[in-house]
């Protein structure tokens, strides 16, 4: 009997503590940068098949090649350290020295790939 009268009297807490916010279900947070149809095309572009080999090192290039033309501001084909770092491109910024083994103060793609080769890279 008196475990019957302990729920009853703990009910009125229970209710107040699940009816306390707007009595919807919690809905796990999403990005909220990220628009619903490029979340979709991210989710399906990943669930296709994966780039390997050759078709991988040539993606990977083409992406870096982006990046480094859209730097080239003045499309003299060659990029100073400021146009690299406003562009994102912080690992050419940073190893901009190395990159510029001519000490001209600018790079070129070629550059940034022999610099990229000559660390390791298998192709570029």
């Amino acid at each position: 009997m008196n475990k019957h009268w302990i729920g009853l009297l703990a009910l009125p807490f229970v209710a107040t503590n699940v009816l306390a916010g707007d009595g919807k279900a919690e809905v796990p947070m999403r990005d909220p940068w990220v628009p619903p149809a490029v979340r979709a095309a991210a989710a399906a572009s990943a669930s296709a098949a994966e780039t390997r080999g050759a078709a991988l090192h040539a993606q990977v290039e083409q992406k870096l090649r982006a990046s480094f033309d859209a730097a080239d501001t003045q499309r003299t084909g060659s990029i100073t350290r400021e146009q690299a770092k406003a562009a994102g491109l912080g690992m050419i910024a940073g190893q901009f020295d190395q990159i510029d083994t001519g000490r001209t103060g600018r790079v070129s793609f070629e550059d940034v790939k022999r610099f990229l080769k000559k660390r390791g890279a298998s192709t570029l």
